[in-house]
Parts: C-alpha cells; sequence; structure tokens
C-alpha cells in the first residue's frame, strides 16, 4: 500500500517463524529493527526467543489482557532499552475496579470488578461482587515495586508433593523453542513427587530413533540448568508420543492440558510408577561387577556432581545436598540396578553408602565378603566420621579468613566464658576476676534462672560468691544451639562489638548419652563463636593467657588421617569429643581450620 509497517501485531507462533526465517537466511534482524514495536499477543513467546530479539535491538513489547477485560497493563517502559517484554505495570492504578491479587505465596492473579471501564458485560445473572478473573499468574518483582512479571496461566501452576512450585508455561515454551525436533511439550506433575514431560516431535522426525530421543533429552538438559533444582526434568520421566500422535492444541496453538491429560492418563501414570526403572545415569548392573558400595558411590557421584573419592561410606546424602528431587533420580536407577523396587523412604532412612548397603544386601549371604567388611567395622568409628563428615561440609562453606587482618591490641581484656558455672568455670571466673589485666567477664550460663544458678554453684565449691556482685561479671543466658548465643540481637551486638576474648568451656556432662546426643549442641556450639571477631580458647584445660593472641603458622600440628580409627583409650565421650574438634581444625588456645 505504499506505506511503511511501523507496528506488527501477531501470534508468537508467527514471530517463531520469522525468527527462523532470519536465521536460515544469514541472520539479518533489520526488517525487524527498523519496526517500532514488535507486539506479540495472544499467547506468551519464549522467553529464548524474546531475549534473542531483543539482544538484536528489536523493541518486543506487549500489552496484557484480553477480550473481556481489555488491555490494562502494558510494558513499560515502552522503549529498546526496556528488555523486558513480560513485565507489566497496571494503566489504571487508581482504579478500585483492577486489582493484582494475591493467590499464593508470591503469585499474583488479575482480579476485574464491575465498573472498570474496559470490561464487556460479564457479571449478567451473576454475583457483581465476585470479580472476573483472568486465570493468569504473576510475580510482583521486586516485591512492592508494581512491576508484575507474566509467569503463565493458573492451570500451569505445578505444585509437587514437597511444596515446590513450578510454572509450566515457560518451561514449556523454552522446551519447545529449545531445538527444531520438538513441535509441542507438555510439563506435568501436580500432586506428584516430580515434574515430567510429554513431547511431540515434528513430522519430519521419527520420535522412535535413538538420534531423535538424543536431540530431545540434549534439548531438556540445556533448559534445565536455567531452573530450579525442583523444576528440573529427569530423563526417565519424559514420554516421547508416538508416530501419529499428537497434543491437542487450541486455535491459538495452546496445549490443551486437561484434554491431553485425559488422552494420555495411562502414559502419564506409568511415568510415575515404580515399574518406571530406566536409569538416567548407569547402565544394568547385569554388565557390571562393580560392588554395590562402588555403584552407589559413582551414582551420588552423578547425581550429586560431586567427586566420586570425596564420598566417604558413611556420607551422608543430606551433606551432598541431595534433596526428595535428586532422590527420585537415585531410587530410579539403584531400582534398575537391583531389579526390584526400592523406595524413597529407603533412601533417607538409611542416608549413606554403609547404611544402603547394609538394608539391600540380601540377608541370604551374609558371609560375603561385602556384609563381613561391614560387620566388622566399629560403630563408634562409623558415626565419628560421618559427625566429621557433616561439620567439616558446613565449614567449607565459610569464607576464608584473611590472615592479613588484624585486630587492635585491647588495653585491657574483656572475655565471654561459656559453662561458667561448672567446677572449671567457676575456678575460671575467680581467676580472671583477679587478674588486672581484665576488665570485664560475660559469663554464660544456661537456663533461666542463671544468676541463682551460678551463685549456687560458687557456694557448693566453697568459693565466695560477692564477686558476682562486684560489676565485673555480667552474667547472660547462654543456648549452645543458637546462633545469636541465646541473647537478643542487642545484648549480641554488644558482646560481638566489646569482647576481645572467648573461653569456650561448655559441654554436657551426661555420659549415659550417646556421641549423636552432643552433635547438635556440644560439637556444634563452637560455630557461632569462631564467626566473631576474637580470638577462641577451646577445650577442658586450656591455659589462659590474655597476652596471647596469635599462633605462628609454624605451629599448626599436621592434621590426623581422614579415615579414624578410634582407640580403646579415645572411646569416652571427652576423648571423643578431643578427635572431633582436633580433626576439624579446632586447636586449644586459637581456632583454626583449612
Amino acid at each position: 500500500m505504499g506505506h511503511p509497517v511501523h507496528c506488527v501485531h501477531c501470534a508468537p507462533t508467527l514471530i517463531e517463524n520469522m525468527y527462523e526465517h532470519i536465521m536460515d537466511t544469514g541472520a539479518d534482524f533489520s526488517p525487524l529493527v527498523d519496526l517500532k514495536v514488535l507486539q506479540p499477543g495472544g499467547a506468551a513467546l519464549s522467553a529464548s526467543i524474546v531475549e534473542i530479539l531483543t539482544s538484536n535491538n528489536v523493541n518486543v513489547k506487549t500489552t496484557y489482557g484480553s477480550t473481556e477485560i481489555g488491555p490494562p497493563f502494558r510494558s513499560i517502559p515502552h522503549t529498546r532499552d526496556n528488555p523486558y517484554c513480560y513485565t507489566f505495570r497496571n494503566l489504571y492504578p487508581d482504579s478500585q475496579f483492577l486489582k493484582m491479587e494475591e493467590v499464593g505465596e508470591g503469585y499474583f492473579e488479575c482480579a476485574v470488578y464491575k465498573g472498570f471501564e474496559l470490561a464487556a458485560e460479564l457479571w449478567e445473572g451473576k454475583d457483581e461482587s465476585i470479580p472476573y478473573r483472568t486465570g493468569d499468574l504473576f510475580i510482583q518483582d521486586p516485591p512492592g515495586s508494581g512491576f508484575f512479571i507474566l509467569q503463565g496461566r493458573r492451570d500451569d501452576l505445578i505444585i509437587t508433593t514437597n511444596g515446590e512450585n513450578t510454572n509450566a508455561g515457560p518451561l514449556q515454551l523454552d522446551i519447545q523453542s529449545s531445538t527444531k525436533v520438538i513441535n509441542k511439550a507438555l510439563a506435568l506433575g501436580h500432586s506428584r513427587p516430580c515434574v515430567s514431560l510429554l513431547v511431540e516431535v515434528q513430522e519430519d522426525f521419527d520420535p522412535s530413533s535413538l538420534s531423535t530421543r538424543i536431540e530431545i533429552w540434549n534439548a531438556v538438559q540445556q533448559i534445565n540448568e536455567r531452573y530450579p533444582l525442583h523444576s528440573q526434568i529427569l530423563q526417565s520421566m519424559i514420554y516421547i508420543l508416538p508416530e501419529g500422535s499428537t497434543l491437542p492444541v487450541t486455535p491459538k496453538g495452546n496445549v490443551k492440558r486437561k484434554e491431553a491429560e485425559g488422552i494420555y492418563a495411562s502414559e502419564i501414570e506409568r511415568l510415575y510408577s515404580d515399574d518406571n526403572l530406566s536409569s538416567s545415569f548407569t547402565e544394568s548392573s547385569q554388565e557390571s561387577q562393580e560392588s554395590l558400595s562402588e555403584y552407589l558411590r559413582t551414582l551420588i557421584s552423578t547425581v550429586a556432581k560431586v567427586p566420586a573419592e570425596s564420598i566417604e561410606d558413611w556420607t551422608t546424602l543430606y551433606s551432598l545436598g541431595i534433596t526428595s528431587h535428586t532422590a527420585l533420580s537415585l531410587r530410579s536407577s539403584l531400582s534398575s540396578y537391583l531389579h526390584r523396587p526400592v523406595s524413597l523412604g529407603t533412601l533417607f532412612e538409611n542416608p549413606s553408602i554403609s547404611k544402603l548397603v547394609a538394608v539391600l544386601t540380601p540377608p541370604s549371604t551374609p558371609t560375603s565378603s561385602l556384609r563381613s567388611s561391614l560387620d566388622t567395622k566399629d560403630p563408634l568409628t562409623e558415626k565419628v566420621n560421618r559427625i566429621i563428615s557433616d561439620l567439616s561440609a558446613d565449614l567449607k562453606t565459610w569464607p576464608r579468613s584473611d590472615p592479613s587482618k588484624a585486630y587492635p591490641k585491647a588495653e585491657k581484656e574483656t572475655v565471654l566464658l561459656t559453662g561458667a558455672s561448672g567446677s572449671l568455670g567457676t575456678s575460671l571466673l575467680v581467676t580472671l576476676s583477679a587478674s588486672p589485666h581484665v576488665s570485664k567477664i560475660y559469663a554464660m550460663v544456661r537456663g533461666p534462672n542463671n544468676l541463682q544458678k551460678l551463685h549456687t554453684s560458687f557456694e557448693n565449691r566453697g568459693l565466695d560468691p560477692s564477686i558476682l556482685k562486684e560489676g565485673k561479671i555480667e552474667v547472660l543466658n547462654f543456648s549452645m544451639q543458637d546462633p545469636l548465643l541465646g541473647l537478643d540481637i542487642d545484648t549480641y551486638y554488644t558482646v560481638a562489638r566489646t569482647a576481645t576474648t572467648v573461653v569456650h568451656n561448655a559441654w554436657k556432662m551426661d555420659f549415659n548419652q550417646t556421641i549423636e546426643e552432643f552433635e547438635g549442641d556440644c560439637l556444634r556450639s563452637p560455630f557461632p563463636l569462631l564467626s566473631l571477631p576474637f580470638p577462641l580458647i577451646q577445650g577442658l584445660g586450656a591455659n589462659f593467657n590474655p597476652h596471647r593472641h596469635h599462633v605462628p603458622p609454624s605451629s599448626h600440628t599436621r592434621r590426623p588421617s581422614k579415615d579414624i580409627r578410634l582407640h580403646k583409650q579415645c572411646e569416652h565421650l571427652h576423648g571423643t569429643r578431643t578427635v572431633l574438634s582436633f580433626h576439624l581444625g579446632i586447636r586449644p588456645g586459637r581456632a583454626y581450620w583449612e
């Protein structure tokens, strides 16, 4: 007609066709760049294509609305330098008839009330107080900003049985646009343990061929990297429709979810059945002579993405970051290896190689070398090594300290003393309060009546409790399990700012308890103290020296070997604690870890 085109408003499928044509003919985006705006409508354009277009200076913007309510939301600003096509602002922010209402944790839905000027006659014969809802879900990012990002249809929200949310819309679009092999994809998994996928291939490809299946899995793996772990799709949870089968779609090209779930109900059930045991990671055990323990080590290494040599027999799945989602991979592969179902409960109740081997090895082979080696292992050694593994994993997440950083030397010491009510603690209080080098002592005592408890402890040991009233000693409540030491935030700040040395002396004295019962408080109690910016004196019998603030690097003691074997003299709890503290790098007289 002789007039230049300034705006193109069309369905996403047409834009996808334009994109494919441009890529097939030299990647010249200038026809789209010359447009003032390219506006997809009717459905969401794939995020990956939006990103490619905007990176080539194409101005991709759109409005949000429908025939029933008009377009009350728009991409703002509407300029090329804004790459966010599906981030909208309300064009009628003062209207009481148009609201974004929260419908779930962090999710919003557009609600239109009778009286909105763009709305059609939607309330004829209906309750006028009930709003019309569009069925689309948004998140507000940043929170409270008024910018809403479209996530997909409400029907597309997948909530798996572990409570995690996955929005199927963007996931499906990204998978569809990731390869020319896939025509349509449908993500499923609501009220199921994980997300699954139905795939319809393009008519030019054979869905039964190995090359097609490999191409689809490679594409899914690439998309998985963009999504959180609970939204990622396992290879065993993909069903590729056979030749001639299709996913039902609307005139706009969107897959009809409910209809597809009905058509392929039996195939979906098989995906989630215990019989679906194809492994995503390893081949069947019939072709492998490796032991169950080594198979588990290799499998866990693959799933957790950590080196196999770093996984000990006692290393727990939890310390490796195994979740309910990745546990499904373990269950699938392990069941295939053993040729029998393995439940998720078995994995979570026996979360280490040694425990899994013990529970999965048939009783009929008690004399096997594997079972014999397990039976001869020292139970206490196993427990200690497991605790060391867990605590060491926590310490590795801490930022490394700066050895060049020095704190100014205080004229007088302010000492934080834990375990102040015990026999050693009360003696330390007497010694420290009499020292001219100490100006103040924070006496950490557990319990609500901590001052009275400390007073009684002094009297029972024949010590003079009057020093508790001289002002040098401040008695504070103490919790070994609390990162703030059981203090309120203001008191904790004051202690952290003013204390110059901590003497960590707290320890439970009930020797009838097992070592596991000491893990949560006694063994973890140094952690919050290690984060404080002052020297730590740790362990029974530590010598207090108010002038000693640094141990030269040359005095670092060589670490013990990785596999701790406890001798008889170490089997009492104090000896075990010494082994644990030494292996973790907590030395008497200092705090140190690698």
